[in-house]
């Protein structure tokens, strides 16, 4: 509780609240917004936890036939080295800014 949520858009979107659960039984995290409501994140968008709690913007929409990315086309974090998606403007495993 109380860590940062943050979109893969880089937007702050408030501070975890509590744990609870949608209409369908799956996890939500409930946050203050900052702008004073409360809102929910399902589980689903979550792409990782650290000091902070890093979400997709929208509901992820796979298409079966969509291409893998390929290595070359990955971000790899100057701090701690992970590889990721090269839409992602901060590190999945340490928070740190990648470069473009």
């Amino acid at each position: 509780m109380g860590k940062e949520i943050i979109s893969d858009a880089a937007v702050r979107l408030g501070k975890v609240k509590d744990i609870g659960y949608d209409p369908e039984g799956k996890i939500v995290l409930i946050y203050d917004k900052q702008d004073g409501g409360e809102e929910a994140i399902q589980s689903s968008q979550i792409i990782a936890f650290g000091d902070v709690v890093l979400v997709r913007s929208a509901p992820e929409t796979e298409s079966p036939t969509k291409p893998q990315k390929s290595e070359a086309s990955l971000k790899y974090c100057p701090k701690c080295g992970k590889a990721n998606p090269p839409e992602m403007l901060f590190c999945t495993a340490c928070g740190t800014r990648l470069g473009e």
